[in-house]
């Protein structure tokens, strides 16, 4: 078990939470109250600490001391992206009230997590220490594709090429072997066979990883988002934070739209994170990138096309991409590289001459079937950090304000499990899932 951050005081956590509908004038039921107090909040300060049936909202007003009332909720999820909807997902489905903010509808191209599709992979390169989180979105997953009822994700395999003594190839060998991964060495005479539409440059090494593969990006966060609300989420497009403060029960948010009293706060912000988290983001080296996909089309109508994800590791860049699944282009990008961002309002979201440097090169070294220029292109960010791992922990100024950020382009595959570790985290206060290595913390102790 690891955590993230203090719990609050026994004598916060054995209150008990009371929501307030919008338009009622009467609290939910002691019953309600009970099934909901498993959020610390903070205790009620009459009637010997438990709430009466039809408590007036004007009595509660005159009891708080304030004029206004402010919306409230277990928790409140600003970004309702990857990380923010399967948050919302396992929250709601402990029967906690939760709220979901984000400027946009839930699957827009405005941020991360767009562009049809994600690779997926267990060999993890980046660090061994990702897989058994890895593993648990690999079922998580499923577990959305079967709640769901949709083909979310793909396990067509994922075919690594590069030098054997770099990230990628060494890199996967080394969590392969760690973690008991499949993963298996591929020949240049296997190569050319199995893959013909690949071109390998000379002294690079390949292996196959069959549990590799791909999730439909828009389609998981469609997915989670709706299948939150039905277990009684509410999420608020168009809304957006502005701020937020502690308070003796929780957290104080005020928004575009409204203002809120809440126990919880999670922050998935995406490219946003600099924005909200100063802090954090100046300990961590929070910086967006511009990121471009393109797809590109075969060059011939039997030439022969990726039927498996991909990833290169060549000297000027390393590039990703798909099977071609509309029978007429190949989506690639390049994984290196980016342009720094300061507004991700204010994207350039056109298809420029020097978006296609690297992939135009990589396609004719390595993919000569396909035309080297795309027929449509995607634009999307990356949130880095200094090392380009994760940052996944409590804020380190505000208790009850928990954050998920910095994932640097390799995060989208976690989210099932992200949101599930986020769940955890907001109301036992520690995961089930080794995440000690994702915390803030690292940069402290490296700086």
């Amino acid at each position: 078990m690891a955590s993230s951050g203090p719990r609050l005081s026994r004598s916060v956590a054995v209150g008990l939470r009371v929501v307030v509908p919008p338009n009622s004038d009467r609290f939910p039921t002691d019953a309600h109250a009970e099934k909901t107090a498993r959020i610390p909040y903070a205790p009620c300060e009459h009637e010997g600490g438990a709430w009466k049936r039809g408590c007036s909202r004007a009595r509660w007003r005159g009891l708080r001391g304030e004029g206004a009332l402010a919306r409230t909720a277990d928790v409140l999820v600003a970004g309702v992206g990857g990380a923010g909807s399967s948050a919302l997902y396992h929250l709601a489905g402990q029967g906690l009230h939760v709220i979901g903010l984000d400027r946009f509808a839930p699957g827009h191209d405005r941020g991360s997590s767009h562009g049809e599709t994600r690779v997926i992979r267990q060999a993890y390169f980046e660090h061994p220490d990702y897989v058994p989180l890895l593993q648990r979105a690999y079922a998580l997953w499923e577990e959305l594709e079967e709640a769901a009822g949709e083909s979310l994700l793909s396990l067509c395999g994922l075919l690594m090429v590069g030098p054997p003594e770099g990230e990628i190839i060494a890199g996967s060998r080394l969590a392969a072997g760690r973690h008991g991964v499949p993963l298996e060495s591929v020949d240049p005479a296997s190569m050319s066979e199995r893959f013909p539409m690949f071109r390998a440059p000379e002294g690079a090494e390949a292996v196959w990883e069959p549990t590799g593969g791909y999730l439909d990006v828009e389609g998981c966060v469609r997915a989670y988002a709706r299948l939150a609300e039905a277990r009684g989420a509410e999420i608020r497009a168009g809304e957006h934070l502005l701020g937020f403060e502690s308070t003796p029960s929780g957290v104080s948010v005020r928004t575009n739209r409204d203002e809120y009293s809440v126990g919880r706060l999670i922050l998935a912000p995406g490219a946003w994170a600099p924005e909200l988290l100063p802090s954090v983001a100046e300990r961590a080296g929070l910086r967006v990138l511009r990121k471009v996909m393109g797809w590109y089309p075969r060059r011939k109508p039997n030439e022969a096309l990726p039927e498996s994800t991909f990833f290169f590791d060549l000297p000027h860049g390393a590039y990703y991409g798909f099977p071609c699944l509309d029978g007429a282009t190949v989506k690639l990008a390049e994984h290196s590289g980016g342009e720094p961002i300061d507004d991700p309002l204010a994207l350039e979201r056109r298809c420029l001459p020097r978006d296609v440097q690297g992939p135009t090169r990589f396609v004719e070294e390595a993919l000569p079937g396909l035309e080297p220029n795309p027929v449509r292109h995607a634009v999307c960010m990356y949130t880095m950090t200094h090392d380009a791992h994760f940052l996944l922990d409590h804020h380190p100024e505000h208790e009850g304000v928990l954050f998920a950020a910095g994932f640097s382009g390799h995060g989208f595959k976690f989210m099932s499990a992200i949101g599930a570790v986020l769940a955890e985290l907001a109301v036992a206060g520690a995961s089930t899932s080794p995440i000690d290595f994702l915390a803030l913390g690292r940069f402290e102790a490296t700086r």
